[in-house]
C-alpha cells in the first residue's frame, strides 16, 4: 500500500463532509456583506501585505466573497449572485459525490494554499500587492464536471440545452479573453487555477486509485490471466464426456451432491451417480 493510499485512509475518516455548502455558504456571506457592509471585506480578502504583518485569518476567509459581479442594480447583482452559488453548488456537489469527502477537501485546501502562496510570494518578490479573489476556484467546479461527463446535458441559463463540453470550451475561451486583456489580478487567478487543476489531476494520476501504479498492476494481472483463459475449455460432462461444443444447444450443469467439481449435461444430471471423495480416493 502506498503512502497516499495510507494517508487517504486515515485522513478520509476525518474529512469534511459536505464541504460544497461550506463553500457556497461562504460565497452568499460575502454578497451579504457587500450588500451591507463592504468595508468589512477588505479586513477578508487575501491581502498579501497585511498577512506578512500578522493578519493570519485571511487565508482562512479567502473564500467569503461574492462569486458575481454585475454593473446593475441591486437586484439584478443578487439574482446573479444566486443563480452563481446555485449553479457552483449543483456541480459542486456531483463532483465532491464522484471523488468522495478527502478528495474534494484537498481540491479545495490545495486551491487555496495555491492562491495564498502566489500571492505572497509575488509580493515578498516585488512588494506589489497581488490580492486574488477564489472566483476562478470555485468556476473550476464546472470543468472538472466537464471532465468526468463530457457528454452530460446542461441547461445553459435554464433554457438551451448543452453537452457540458461545449460549454466549457466557451468557457476556457472566455479565459483565454481574459488572460490577453485582463489586469494583473485576473491574469494571476487564471494562472494559479490552471496550475492547480495541472497539480491535482496530476496527482490523481500518479497517486490515485486509478493511477499509473494501479492500472499497471491491472495489466500484469491481465497477462497473467490470459493464457488460463487460453487453456481453459469448454463444458464436459464427466459421464458421456460430451462438451458444448459437440452440442451447442446443451446445457450444462454442475451437481450440488458430487464431492468436487464434476460437470454433467442435462441428460446425465439426474441419472449419474453422486461421486464422494471416498470413492474417488479407492480409485
Amino acid at each position: 500500500m502506498g503512502f497516499f493510499q495510507k494517508m487517504r485512509r486515515f485522513l478520509n475518516r476525518h474529512a469534511v463532509k459536505g464541504m460544497i455548502n461550506y463553500v457556497c455558504a461562504f460565497q452568499a456571506m460575502g454578497l451579504v456583506l457587500y450588500l451591507i457592509a463592504p468595508g468589512l471585506l477588505n479586513y477578508l480578502m487575501l491581502n498579501p501585505a497585511a498577512i506578512v504583518q500578522g493578519e493570519i485569518w485571511r487565508i482562512f476567509t479567502f473564500l467569503i466573497f461574492p462569486p458575481a459581479f454585475t454593473g446593475g442594480s441591486t437586484m439584478g447583482l443578487v439574482l446573479f449572485n444566486v443563480l452563481a452559488i446555485y449553479c457552483i453548488h449543483i456541480f459542486g456537489t456531483i463532483v465532491e459525490q464522484v471523488w468522495g469527502a478527502f478528495r474534494f477537501n484537498c481540491y479545495i485546501i490545495l486551491g487555496v494554499l495555491l492562491n495564498v502562496a502566489v500571492s505572497v510570494l509575488f509580493y515578498l518578490f516585488t512588494g506589489f500587492p497581488l490580492i486574488l479573489t477564489p472566483l476562478h476556484l470555485v468556476y473550476s467546479f464546472f470543468f472538472v464536471f466537464a471532465l468526468i461527463f463530457p457528454e452530460a446535458q446542461v441547461m445553459l441559463m435554464m433554457v438551451l440545452p448543452l453537452k457540458a463540453k461545449w460549454i466549457a470550451l466557451a468557457e476556457a475561451l472566455i479565459y483565454v479573453y481574459d488572460f490577453a486583456m485582463g489586469s494583473i489580478f485576473t491574469k494571476a487567478e487564471i494562472f494559479v487555477c490552471l496550475i492547480h487543476m495541472c497539480i491535482f489531476f496530476l496527482w490523481m494520476v500518479l497517486a490515485g486509485e486509478t493511477g499509473y501504479r494501479q492500472k499497471r498492476r491491472q495489466q500484469e494481472f491481465k497477462k497473467k490471466m490470459r493464457p488460463a483463459a487460453a487453456v481453459k475449455t469448454g463444458h464436459r460432462c464427466a459421464v458421456c464426456g460430451r462438451t458444448d461444443k459437440d452440442s451447442p444447444g446443451m446445457e450444462f450443469r454442475y451437481c450440488s451432491k458430487c464431492e468436487g467439481s464434476f460437470e454433467y449435461c442435462m441428460d446425465h444430471l439426474y441419472t449419474h451417480q453422486h461421486v464422494k471423495k471416498s470413492d474417488s480416493a479407492k480409485q
